[in-house]
């Protein structure tokens, strides 16, 4: 992968006015790319083998709807990643649903996100950190997205994947916690 990604650096470096933080930028997100097109093979098979695929691309796809603009913490190894995200997959997927759910606790944990990414979306990695302006736009759209998420699904109460869609929001909430927590100790550090 890195000879690959080296490549293209290389390439748009000389064949484009790139500065040494835009080639930076570029090498960052064409690894994010790979990286997360091998996760995605990987759980796509290991959730197709159980049959549990529709599940995933139901998941996947809030988390990447909601991810892309809320933003969430990082791991410095990608290994680690993959593990947490492969434990987050397998909970929400095979072990939450299962967890019987109290009058009222759906509209909880959906109110609970919402108000988490209000308070504190995005989060971002610190070397590619947003203006305020586009943190503001990215704040917007997330909690946009989140509103869609908890109409949609407390409209359509019958929804047989409201249980998985609901808790991969509220996990993607407890994210953001986490991420700003790790951000906020590193700021300390310095």
């Amino acid at each position: 992968m890195e000879l690959v990604v080296g490549k293209l650096v290389r390439y748009a470096e000389a064949n484009m006015e790139l500065s040494k933080y835009d080639a930076a930028k570029l090498r960052y997100m064409l690894e994010v790319i790979f990286l997360n097109t091998m996760e995605f093979v990987l759980f796509a098979i290991f959730f197709a083998y159980i049959g549990r695929m529709t599940e995933f691309l139901i998941v996947i796809g809030v988390l990447m709807s909601v991810r892309l603009f809320s933003g969430g913490f990082h791991f410095k190894k990608y290994r680690y990643c993959v593990i947490l995200s492969f434990a987050i997959f397998a909970a929400v997927i095979l072990v939450l649903p299962d967890v019987s759910v109290m009058h009222g606790m759906m509209e909880a944990l959906l109110l609970l996100s919402i108000l988490l990414n209000i308070a504190l979306a995005p989060v971002s990695k610190r070397n590619f950190a947003h203006s305020k302006k586009s943190n503001l736009v990215m704040k917007a759209i997330s909690t946009a997205i989140f509103l869609v998420y908890a109409v949609r699904l407390l409209s359509a109460r019958d929804n047989p994947y409201a249980s998985i869609i609901t808790w991969m929001l509220f996990i993607q909430a407890v994210q953001l916690i986490i991420g700003k927590i790790l951000i906020l100790r590193e700021k300390r550090k310095q």
